[in-house]
């Protein structure tokens, strides 16, 4: 069994449905719980705790998982101004967006304590919220006032408007495809729109027919929902981007901005447990190998992967992936042709979860 969490923007809650039937069950967060105002974003942290943003508030909440109860305001050390968009890392840090009047950089925390660490962003941007890492660990944010999508290096220096107004009027999310797509959630356009991600040229219209598009998650099923602000509903769409039905559309929604699934497993208790995140990190092949070899994995939930190689002295000598990925299959191809002989290790990461597995160059 699964459960579909939305952001109630309007209701300044969170709602529960069903997730395999879009049946309301409750407001999981009660209105104004802790504070909550004007609903932002959601993520189950790698504690296992809900996160919630919320454009009134100074700081990202924390929530009881199983009982939607408050526990605490988690960042410190600095006063966040309308933050909207958050994605807890594998690099142990939490990146949180603000669309402050003063304030408009994306800002880094501690992801276990909640501590500030920097501005990570060099410069102001113009209305940032949905944000994602393509294979390289660039950084690409949706800007709504913009009107584009703009690109960062791995450190937070500005490198280009990778997508620019002429394409889009209201960005505010996106994801990257498995293969070489980036796809931008319009909110003024209600559309999601696809471009290669590597030159950022536009290729078509993948979704279109919704009023104003915001929150989206990949279901345990590989389907996309997409949280629809004016119409109040969750629709569901199959990976080519076909509608399927309006999912949910009960328990009182006010402008729903953001989605997430979260596994379920019934105890004796009747009670619910989140299941772990699923990693499955497969044995190369060929191994030993000369110069190449392939490196297979799957992960049962949309995550920020990052796969990277290390010698045996433990230095890292490559980043093969370091970036968001959806819910499937994976192979990538390391070539080691400038590398001597030796023992290798590749480490898969998502949140605070990792695989490691040893193989063979023998040249």
């Amino acid at each position: 069994m699964s459960e579909m969490f939305v952001g109630s923007r309007n209701t300044h809650s969170v709602k529960r449905f069903n997730g395999e039937t879009g049946e309301y069950i409750d407001d999981f967060i009660k209105p104004s719980s802790g504070g909550l105002s004007y609903t932002q974003d959601l993520a189950f942290g790698p504690d296992g705790n809900l996160y919630v943003s919320g454009r009134g508030n100074q700081s990202i909440l924390k929530y009881n998982p199983q009982t939607g109860e408050f526990i605490e305001n988690f960042t410190k050390g600095y006063v966040l101004q309308d933050p909207t968009k958050f994605t807890f890392a594998p690099d142990g840090k939490l990146y949180v967006c603000q669309w402050g009047t003063v304030k408009k950089k994306i800002v880094r925390f501690d992801s276990q304590t909640g501590n500030f660490i920097d501005e990570f962003t060099k410069i102001d941007l113009e209305g940032p919220s949905g944000h994602a890492w393509d294979s390289n660990g660039n950084f690409y944010v949706a800007n709504f006032n913009s009107k584009d999508v703009k690109k960062f290096d791995i450190d937070g220096n500005f490198v280009s408007v990778f997508i620019n107004s002429s394409f889009l009027q209201g960005p505010v999310n996106l994801w990257f495809g498995k293969d070489n797509n980036l796809f931008v959630l319009d909110w003024i356009l209600g559309q999601v729109k696809e471009f290669d991600a590597i030159s950022g040229s536009f290729k078509k219209v993948f979704i279109s027919g919704l009023k104003n598009p915001e929150g989206f998650a990949f279901g345990t099923d590989n389907n996309i929902y997409i949280c629809d602000w004016t119409d109040n509903k969750v629709v569901r769409f199959d990976g080519a981007g076909n509608l399927i039905d309006v999912f949910a559309s009960g328990g009182n929604m006010q402008a729903p901005n953001s989605v997430i699934f979260k596994n379920t497993a019934t105890t004796g208790f009747n009670d619910s447990e989140p299941m772990p995140l699923k990693l499955i990190l497969n044995q190369n092949y060929p191994n030993p190998f000369n110069p190449g070899t392939k490196i297979s994995f799957s992960i049962n939930e949309t995550q920020f992967v990052n796969l990277s190689i290390y010698n045996s002295l433990g230095e890292k000598v490559e980043t093969i992936i370091n970036g968001n990925l959806n819910p499937g299959e994976y192979e990538k191809i390391w070539n080691a042709g400038n590398m001597s002989s030796g023992i290798y290790f590749y480490k898969l990461e998502a949140y605070n979860f990792y695989k490691v597995k040893k193989m063979i160059l023998n040249k």
